[in-house]
């Protein structure tokens, strides 16, 4: 216990110390020095509370390396999927030295002479998705590959697209994640009819600068929401940082499609977002489908 308190210590002095140095030379306030401190030993501490995957595990690595002053607090990172995780790493891992994490998109191959025994369980997910009720909104619609079809209106897939496929702009500092300023709500109704507003404007962004794949799905959107009321936070200030982080490591690196090949999940994970969007969640994987192209 005592060794890794001197770890934690002697890791804090690591990430600031340069930057102590150089206010005190610069003879900065105090005020400075102290906020610089927090900023930087936060992802630290958080860090030796323990981390559940890779990425985590990537992102205390690099802020120990001293290059995690682009990186969200480690709070907000870990609530990201593991795509909006990996692009925000990539280039701090680059310059502190450091590995990406392999893809993992495939089980390890059995022995040519093991035969997988039948699972007991694989008939009762079938059950329950069949007992499971779909949207009011969806009823009447058909899902297919790429797209869901309600009535003479398509909703086509969205998923991540490389930079030479976006508008013009799209990844430059005029284009910005701007949304609504949270009201004075009276009732759950009213809440959730602005967070769902400004999801949909969220979407739409993501779409612009080719990430709809690595977007967070509605329960994630609602849960930074209550989490920034409860720590005081200014929730749309939030979502402007992070969109920046975005465009720019996006600028000059290629993100992988997210869904491609994958079996989309069924209309009873899904639910209508206005006459824009359809999401659907499944498995912490967000699928945005969308009425109109981008």
């Amino acid at each position: 216990m005592v060794k890794q308190r001197n770890n934690i210590v002697g890791l804090s002095r690591q990430v600031v110390t340069s930057r102590s140095v150089q206010r005190i030379a610069t003879g900065a306030s105090m005020a400075l020095l102290l906020a610089a401190q927090i900023v930087f030993i936060e992802p630290v501490l958080a860090c030796a509370a323990g981390v559940n995957s890779e990425l985590e595990q990537l992102y205390c690595a690099v802020v120990a390396k001293g290059e995690g002053a682009g990186l969200p607090s480690f709070d907000d990172f870990r609530r990201n999927p593991p795509a909006t995780q990996q692009l925000l790493l990539k280039r701090p891992a680059e310059r502190a030295g450091l590995a990406m994490p392999a893809h993992k998109t495939q089980r390890a191959k059995l022995p040519k002479s093991a035969t997988p025994a039948p699972t007991p369980q694989s008939t009762k997910p079938q059950a329950r998705e069949q007992a499971a009720v779909v949207s009011s909104d969806l009823k009447g619609c058909a899902l297919g590959a790429q797209a869901i079809q309600c009535g003479n209106v398509q909703y086509r897939l969205l998923d991540n697209r490389a930079n030479s496929t976006l508008s013009q702009g799209a990844l430059g500092p005029n284009n910005r994640l701007v949304l609504p300023p949270v009201p004075s709500y009276r009732s759950n109704a009213e809440l959730h009819q602005y967070l769902q507003r400004a999801y949909g404007i969220y979407l739409e962004q993501m779409a612009k600068i080719g990430l709809s794949g690595a977007t967070l799905s509605y329960s994630k959107f609602y849960y930074i929401f209550d989490d920034s009321q409860q720590q005081q936070q200014d929730f749309v200030h939030r979502f402007a940082l992070m969109y920046d982080f975005l465009k720019k490591d996006k600028s000059t690196m290629a993100v992988a499609q997210q869904h491609r090949g994958k079996t989309p999940p069924a209309l009873t994970k899904c639910q209508a977002l206005g006459d824009d969007f359809i999401t659907c969640d499944s498995r912490g994987s967000n699928w945005v489908y969308a009425r109109k192209p981008y």
